[in-house]
């Protein structure tokens, strides 16, 4: 199935990006940073498959180039907190050509940001092996052009105004003003458009190479599928599955798509025998009847035995399908499903109980992806404690500060860690492998609760098999589609009252040899 990941970035001069060493990435080419004067290449890159500059009619022809393009992003973007790039990473459909891809994701582009007035930067990836993650890296630029081609302002003030037309200062003695976007391209309403956009024409080319898949760019919930998100594992965890190394994240992700496997079977079995007993009941009624009245497992082991015997009286079945039929209405009997209306019951009791461990599993996945990210900032806060001990024991300003401007990123990185090991674990200490030991319980209990619908399962298989006896042995009860006449109803109750009757009589005849065979046994143990 084509997968719906559609991540949306800010790279930010706050956050210490270089949108020049971004694309050198993305693209492998090597480019030079005008504002540290160092050349940024990544020599280990690899899978790139395609890469183009798409431009505005406005937009200067020299920004075809890339190296010109992003130092002049940097040049024009001077303040300490500017947005420099938009950056998108979108997984593209497997089921297509690469040719198909690249066309798929300059038409997304175009449509969606060029024709806007952004400059997109595409990059398309196809890491090693080939075909199982193809997606593209796609940077655009964040500050509008005139019809010059000269970048212009990203926002103007609109200072506020009393009932005199007079400006108003606040209370420190400054004009009040509002910041008014010169385009619409940060509203927070583009992501919902642009991935809507992304579904729409990815489905269009999907539907263009006859393929059948189809994806939704919504969540789960949000499209009302009853399943558990899968954990994102990220490069490092994907790179060491990928070599055979088992990881907590993968084991995780490989029981939540079991559950969801055997959750998504039983729903669908359910609905689908729900759907047919629906027509059965039609049908009954049709023919003058009442569910109730029709003794299921009797018609069923009548006509299983009219069937395989030929017109000599010989039997002509394979012991396999006489063991298949023998254990479904074992089941029958054992469970009670006598009648259609017992069948009925035994579905709603199916389904009734797989709806509290479908709740379970939800909740318990809940709580693993907490301690999964517990873990992933504790063992990251950990990793750079030495760091951060390092700047804190610095107490000259000028010495602090060259050392934080050296450390940014891992400076950064503590304080994001320690601020959600502080939210989440605010009365206790960070214990590593505490959680662990949590983590390797919830995900034993995870295996647990899906052991526990594979009875349900199972049992929806053999209801299903009731399905497929019905069709097949009790063609009388089989809805015709259209209204019948007098004439096709009177047969339809012929032919229900005849196997009635014989289902009857072969009920009442296995009730005699049974009792029968009790007497002689006891007749025999007395002997004895």
């Amino acid at each position: 199935m084509p997968c719906p990941h559609y991540k949306i970035k800010i790279s930010k001069r706050s956050k210490g990006h270089s949108t020049v060493a971004q694309a050198a990435y993305q693209s492998g080419d090597r480019l030079f940073d005008e504002r540290d004067n160092r050349t940024k290449y990544y020599s280990d890159k690899r899978g790139i498959i395609y890469t183009e500059i798409m431009l505005p009619p406005n937009a200067p022809p020299e920004y075809a180039d890339r190296n010109t393009l992003w130092n002049a992003v940097e040049a024009v973007e001077s303040n300490w907190n500017s947005q420099l790039a938009r950056r998108f990473e979108i997984a593209l459909p497997k089921e297509l050509t690469m040719e198909q891809r690249v066309a798929l994701i300059r038409e997304h582009c175009y449509e969606q940001f060029v024709s806007k007035g952004m400059i997109a930067d595409i990059a398309i990836h196809d890491p090693d092996p080939p075909g199982h993650n193809p997606h593209a890296h796609v940077m655009l630029t964040m500050r509008p052009m005139d019809e010059h081609g000269r970048w212009m302002e990203k926002a103007h003030r609109e200072y506020e105004l009393d009932e005199n037309g007079e400006r108003i200062r606040d209370a420190k003695g400054k004009w009040k003003f509002r910041k008014i976007p010169t385009v619409d391209w940060n509203n927070r309403d583009n992501a919902e458009i642009w991935r809507h956009a992304w579904e729409e024409t990815q489905n269009k080319y999907l539907a263009a190479a006859g393929r059948s898949e189809r994806v939704s760019m919504k969540s789960y919930a949000r499209q009302g599928i009853d399943r558990i998100p899968t954990v994102h594992m990220g490069p490092a965890v994907t790179a060491m599955e990928r070599r055979g190394i088992m990881t907590n994240i993968g084991n995780l992700n490989r029981d939540i798509k079991a559950a969801n496997k055997l959750m998504d079977v039983l729903k669908r079995s359910i609905v689908r025998l729900i759907g047919w007993l629906e027509e059965i009941r039609q049908a009954i009624a049709e023919i003058d009847m009442k569910p109730k009245e029709i003794p299921l497992v009797d018609l069923l082991e009548q006509s299983f035995e009219e069937s395989i015997k030929d017109h000599r009286g010989r039997m002509v079945t394979t012991q396999g399908e006489a063991e298949r039929f023998n254990s479904v209405v074992s089941y029958m009997r054992e469970h009670e499903v006598l009648t259609v209306e017992d069948l009925d019951t035994r579905l709603t009791e199916l389904n009734a109980n797989a709806l509290p461990v479908r709740d379970q599993i939800k909740h318990l996945n809940s709580k693993i992806r907490t301690i999964e990210k517990l873990i992933e900032h504790g063992d990251r806060r950990a990793s750079l404690d030495a760091v951060h001990d390092e700047y804190l024991k610095i107490h000259w300003k000028g010495k602090k500060e060259k050392f934080a401007a050296e450390h940014k990123d891992e400076l950064d990185a503590w304080k994001a860690s320690d601020r959600y090991m502080r939210k989440n674990l605010p009365d206790q200490e960070y214990n590593s492998d505490a959680l662990r030991s949590e983590l390797y319980s919830l995900n034993s209990q995870l295996y647990e609760l899906t052991e526990k619908i594979r009875p349900q399962q199972e049992e929806t298989e053999i209801l299903k098999e009731v399905r497929s006896y019905v069709k097949k042995l009790l063609p009388e009860l089989a809805p015709d589609g259209e209204a019948l006449t007098p004439k096709r109803r009177q047969e339809k109750i012929a032919a229900v009252q005849e196997r009635l009757a014989k289902a009857k009589a072969e009920a009442e005849k296995r009730a005699a040899a049974y009792e029968a065979s009790r007497q002689i046994a006891g007749r025999t143990k007395e002997g004895r």
